[in-house]
This record gives structure tokens, C-alpha cells and sequence, in this order.
């Protein structure tokens, strides 16, 4: 039996990783309220962690070699603490980006140590106990965040989000001694070229931005983001080919071209990029279109997710006995495609328990089906050199960072399109021609008239048609979403059937 100790670091450094972001996002719209920032303002923090957690993810190699893991995950608590406590304190927009700016530098790498600190486990069955705190610190910290969150928020006292984190953060010191304090060798280090950094934290800044501005500016300024893009991407592309040329590369990217490892990333990359759409999307069709409170919100969020604790239970047992992936991969895909259809085919007044609560329990499964079993399968070929392991897992990491950006956006952007044409659909039914409009309307002026004259009572029934309509033209939308994505996920089903990359 491994030591508990490492055990409890290894679920307690995913768990927090996980719950900070998961709060941050669920309570987005009141922290905005509370500092008087705007949205496209907290995008910009958004893009800026994201950035800098990418530059941070693909250092953290470079810093353990030079400090130890001991040294390496006690300085990044340190500094996660410090910046939490900023955001606590923070009473402004700007103080909330230099906050969550630091937050960033100390939590990047917690997912990545916590991965590689499982590797301190010698191999053998005990290893299976490091997966599985790893594993349980996902699930955990996914369902927990939103009921924490809106727990928080209710009581109006959103600084707790990042007191709680810095608290936790700084309750994990402790177990830090179970880790080695060895430093590598000087001739064996991997080396950091300033100019390939530079060009990977502006190349990430660029596309990550460009992602987040997407929901404001992308009709208005396309032109401007898609050169903002492709000047993110090109800057990408050249840290990338600057990577692959160098005796000394931060990231040994050229030893990563294997196909079971490019498979398992774009499965990886998939999951992510669910986890942000949805994780942007399911809150507010339950709150503004479904006029769900915060409180119930984050009560079904957490029931739901439990559905991926539940999951990972069984999938701990089956997964040593039973390896091969195949039969996993259908599972979660079906799971996503059981849930977006339920989600999809909502009636007008939904009861939660009845027709919201299964499809977030589904959507849990697909997350604790698909991440362990990719997690499992992706890095088999690439576990005998431990720095070229070490990078592949950063790399994975960086593109969860670009994977829930791209999500959100296509989100948003689909979601602008998808609400405008809808809009222009209906709204060619609001005619004096339309026997349906002149009922509703002649009713809803019937109520308004015992509280206001006949002419101010019809004007306000066709605001309130109007506000009808654009609530319906979201609603729809939300809906359409949906059935994209069962779409796609009955697609991954047919493609997971045949394919021969990962079995």
C-alpha cells in the first residue's frame, strides 16, 4: 500500500485544481457584479490565467529539475495561496486580473505533479491506488465546485471561492515532505530559450484572447480576430519548430509524434473543449431560460456529477481487469449522446428532477468513462523515459488549457448565430395577419388593462411579446446545441467502433 500521505497530495493537488477553476467559472457572473467588471473585462482575466498557466505547465519540468519536486510543488502552493488571498481582497477589476495572474503561476502545474507524482509509486497493483486518488480528485472537484459555488454566492460572500482555495492550498504543505528533494544534474537539464518563450506566451495570450473575444466582437470584428489568430498560431508554429530543432528543448515535442499519443490528445482535447461549452452553457440555460435559481443550479449541477463519481467507482474495478478501451470509449460517447438528446428535447416548463437531473447524470459519466480510460491508454508508448513522459503530460495539459477556450467559444459564437436566426424566424410570425399573435396579445392587454389604460396596456403586451420572443429564440438555440452535440457524439460512437489507434 503506497504511502497515504502521497495519496492524499496526489487527490488533494487535482481536486483543488479543478474545484478553483469550476468556482471561478460558476460564479462569473456575480464576481463581475462585485468588482464592476465588465464581460469583455473578465475575459481578458480568463485569457490571461489560461496564458500564463500554459507558459507554467510547460516550465514545470524545467523547475523541478532545478528544484526538486519537494521545492517545485512547495513554492507553486505558495504562490497559489498568495494570489487566492489577492482575489479574496481583490475590489476591482485590476486587482482581480494581478490576482488571479498569480493564482495562475502556482496552479498551473498542480494537475501535472499530481499526475507524475503517481510515477513515485513503484510499479506494480499499489500504482493503481495513485490512479485512483487522481481519478476521484477529478471527479470530486468537478461536482463539488458548482454546489460550493453557488453555496457561496447565495450567502453573498463570493470572496470565500478564493479564501476556501488559499486555505486548502496552504493545508497541503504539510504533505509535501512525502515527496523527493532531489535536483537533476546540471548537463542533464532541459534548457528555456527566452525567445521560444516569449513566443509561446504570446502565441497562447493570442489564440487564447482571441477565443474569449469571440462571444463579443465576432461578428462586428472579424477581420481583427481572425489576424489576431492567425498571428497566435503562427507564433505557435514557430515555438513548436524551434522546439523540435533544439539540442536543449524545454519540451521534447519531437518524441511525441506517436499515434496511440496524438490519438489519445484529440481525445483529450475533445473532452476538454466539452467540459468548457458545456461548462458555459448548461448554467445559463438553467438559469435564464429555465429560471432556475443559483441555489438549485449548483444543488442539480452537484447531483448530477456525482453520476462521474458513482462512475469512476465501478470504472476502478473494470478498468484492471477489463483494459481494453473500446468498449469504454462507446459507453461515454453513448452517455453524451444519451444526455445532450435529453437536453435537447427539454418541454417549456421542465421538472429538474425529471428531465435536467438524468442528462447532467449521463453527462458525468461520460467524463469519468472517457478521461481515466484515455488517461490509461494514451501514455503506454512513452512511459520508459521519464522526461519525454513528464513533457508528454504538460503537452496534454496545455492543450486542456487551449481545449476548454476553444469549447466556450464555439459555445458562444454558435450560440449568437443559432439566437439570431431563430429570432428573425419568429419574428416573422408577429404580424396583425398571425390569428395566434393577435390572441396572446389581446389576452396579456386584457391582464395589463386593470392596472394601466387600454393604449399603455397594448404597447406594454407587445414589449412583453417581444421579450417572449427573445427569450424563446435563446431557449431554441440552447436546444440546438444540444442536438449538435448528439450529433457529434453518435459520430465519435461509429468512429470509436473501428478505430485501431488506441485498443
Amino acid at each position: 500500500m503506497p504511502n497515504p500521505l502521497l495519496l492524499l497530495l496526489i487527490g488533494a493537488l487535482t481536486a483543488i485544481d479543478f474545484i478553483q477553476n469550476g468556482m471561478v467559472s460558476f460564479a462569473a457572473g456575480p464576481i463581475m457584479g462585485e468588482i464592476g467588471a465588465s464581460p469583455e473585462e473578465f475575459s481578458l482575466i480568463a485569457a490571461a490565467y489560461a496564458s500564463i498557466a500554459i507558459v507554467g505547465i510547460a516550465l514545470q519540468r524545467w523547475c523541478v529539475e532545478r528544484l526538486g519536486w519537494r521545492g517545485y510543488v512547495r513554492g507553486a502552493l505558495g504562490i497559489a495561496a498568495v494570489g487566492a488571498m489577492a482575489c479574496g481582497t481583490a475590489w476591482s477589476y485590476e486587482t482581480l486580473l494581478a490576482g488571479r495572474m498569480v493564482m495562475a503561476v502556482g496552479c498551473a502545474g498542480m494537475m501535472t505533479s499530481a499526475r507524475l507524482a503517481v510515477n513515485l509509486i513503484p510499479p506494480g497493483p499499489g500504482r493503481i491506488h495513485g490512479i485512483t486518488a487522481l481519478a476521484s480528485g477529478v471527479c470530486c472537484g468537478l461536482a463539488s465546485a458548482p454546489w460550493l459555488a453557488a453555496t457561496i454566492v447565495s450567502a453573498d460572500r463570493w470572496p470565500m471561492i478564493f479564501w476556501l482555495t488559499a486555505a486548502a492550498v496552504l493545508a497541503m504543505l504539510a504533505a509535501t515532505h512525502v515527496l523527493p528533494a532531489d535536483k537533476v544534474p546540471a548537463g542533464q537539464r532541459s534548457g528555456a530559450h527566452p525567445l521560444r518563450l516569449v513566443a509561446l506566451a504570446a502565441g497562447s495570450f493570442l489564440l487564447l484572447y482571441v477565443l474569449q473575444r469571440s462571444y463579443y466582437d465576432f461578428y462586428a470584428n472579424r477581420l481583427g480576430l481572425v489576424l489576431g489568430a492567425l498571428a497566435g498560431v503562427a507564433a505557435l508554429g514557430g515555438f513548436i519548430w524551434a522546439e523540435t530543432r533544439s539540442a536543449r528543448p524545454l519540451l521534447k515535442l519531437g518524441s511525441l509524434v506517436e499515434p496511440r499519443y496524438l490519438a489519445g490528445l484529440a481525445l483529450f482535447t475533445f473532452c476538454y473543449m466539452t467540459l468548457g461549452s458545456n461548462g458555459y452553457l448548461l448554467p445559463l440555460v438553467m438559469q435564464r431560460s429555465l429560471g432556475y435559481s443559483w441555489s438549485t443550479t449548483g444543488n442539480l449541477f452537484a447531483l448530477g456529477l456525482a453520476g462521474g463519481v458513482l462512475t469512476w467507482v465501478a470504472m476502478s474495478r473494470m478498468l484492471p481487469r477489463w483494459p481494453g478501451p473500446r468498449k469504454y470509449f462507446m459507453t461515454g460517447f453513448a452517455a453524451l449522446a444519451a444526455s445532450a438528446w435529453l437536453l435537447s428535447r427539454l418541454p417549456p416548463a421542465p421538472d429538474p428532477w425529471l428531465h435536467v437531473l438524468p442528462a447532467l447524470g449521463l453527462y458525468g459519466v461520460f467524463i469519468m468513462t472517457m478521461m481515466p480510460t484515455t488517461a490509461m491508454h494514451t501514455f503506454m508508448a512513452l512511459g520508459r523515459d521519464e522526461s519525454v513522459f513528464s513533457h508528454a503530460q504538460q503537452t496534454k495539459n496545455m492543450m486542456g488549457e487551449v481545449g476548454k477556450a476553444l469549447g466556450v467559444m464555439l459555445a458562444t459564437v454558435g450560440q449568437q448565430w443559432l439566437t439570431v436566426w431563430h429570432y428573425t424566424r419568429l419574428q416573422g410570425e408577429i404580424h396583425p395577419g398571425n390569428p395566434h399573435f393577435q390572441e396572446v396579445h389581446a389576452r396579456i392587454t386584457a391582464v395589463l388593462s386593470a392596472s394601466m389604460d387600454p393604449a399603455r396596456a397594448a404597447d406594454a403586451a407587445l414589449a412583453q411579446i417581444a421579450q417572449m420572443l427573445t427569450q424563446q429564440s435563446v431557449l431554441l438555440a440552447n436546444l440546438d446545441h444540444f442536438r449538435g452535440l448528439a450529433m457529434v457524439a453518435v459520430l465519435a460512437i461509429a468512429v470509436s467502433a473501428v478505430q485501431k489507434a488506441l485498443r
